[in-house]
């Protein structure tokens, strides 16, 4: 079975039908809040899931959206069993995660092996007359678009009625554009490391969100040096960037500092929520601080909504 079969095969959508059906479907969702950065491996998914732990330890109804459609890590670092995969009938229906969380993640969407989504764009395989083999069909779960693939995914899924729908973007600034398409955000939070060539991405992605009306709510600075318990002090892993100067003359506020933390990496192998375990370092409290942030973007959505307009 194809996921989203009936997508055309070069992933085209409309934008203005696509912000229609996806705003109905999330009718529910108090805010929305993107995670993306320039480059991978800066750590997004390990901030979505424990800036979603701790607020929904708090008390806050919390969804997310893996949406590196390719290489999902969100449901092993909660410690999620693979389940098995229903086919789509009237909708995606989220799994069930710890603390009440409800995610979607393609790897637990219905459609064969892993990777369950791929992204060719051009596929010239026939069978001579111009049809694709069966064979071959039958191989190929999805060929979809980015956007065709992360588009059905928002106006399928079946959230119901959450305070906040975190969304785990893809590593590369157009991936934020493709999403900033499809809904309208409430906030953006953008992932750097503390170098001198991730401060000029950042840079990039500042001018960018303006440019498509995405709310850049503040920078996290990952990796910022290394959290030594032996010698009891922080030092540098990288050559000290720009990054104050970005926030600054964009107006944007560094939300928290992250240092490398041994336990943070050995809790999102296990599937073990950082913020719960460790709740009393100074790293889960640098995690606490910025879901703060978030919530914060989430109680003013709220106050929008339920502000009658004059």
């Amino acid at each position: 079975m194809r996921i989203f079969s009936d997508i055309d095969n070069d992933g085209s959508v409309d934008p203005a039908g696509v912000r229609e059906l996806t705003r109905a479907n999330l009718a529910g969702v108090g805010a929305i809040v993107a995670l993306a950065s320039a480059r991978g491996g800066v750590g997004k998914s390990m901030l979505a899931v424990n800036v979603a732990a701790a607020l929904a330890m708090k008390g806050r109804k919390v969804a997310i959206v893996d949406a590196d459609l390719n290489s999902p890590s969100i449901t092993a670092m909660l410690g999620m069993k693979p389940r098995r995969r229903y086919p789509m009938i009237e909708g995606i229906e989220p799994a069930a995660a710890p603390h009440g969380l409800r995610v979607v993640s393609s790897d637990q969407l219905p459609g064969g092996e892993a990777p369950p989504i791929s992204f060719a764009q051009d596929y010239d395989q026939t069978d001579g007359n111009g049809a694709e083999p069966i064979a071959l069909a039958a191989a190929r779960p999805a060929e979809l678009s980015y956007r065709g693939a992360l588009s059905r995914i928002l106006s399928q899924s079946q959230f119901g009625a959450v305070d906040l729908l975190i969304i785990d973007l893809a590593s590369g600034l157009d991936r934020l554009y493709a999403l900033a398409s499809m809904v309208a955000l409430d906030g953006v939070l953008l992932l750097s490391h503390p170098s001198s060539h991730d401060a000029v991405d950042t840079r990039q992605a500042m001018k960018i969100g303006r440019a498509i009306g995405a709310p850049i709510a503040g920078i996290v600075e990952n990796m910022a040096g290394f959290n030594c318990d032996g010698c009891r002090a922080v030092r540098p892993l990288w050559p000290e960037g720009d990054l104050n100067g970005v926030a600054r003359e964009s107006a944007v506020p560094i939300l928290g500092r992250l240092a490398f933390e041994p336990r943070l990496a050995d809790s999102t192998d296990r599937g073990v929520l950082f913020v719960r375990e460790y709740a009393s370092t100074p790293t889960a409290k640098v995690l606490a601080d910025i879901a703060s942030h978030v919530d914060a973007i989430v109680a003013a959505r709220t106050r929008a909504v339920d502000t009658p307009a004059t």
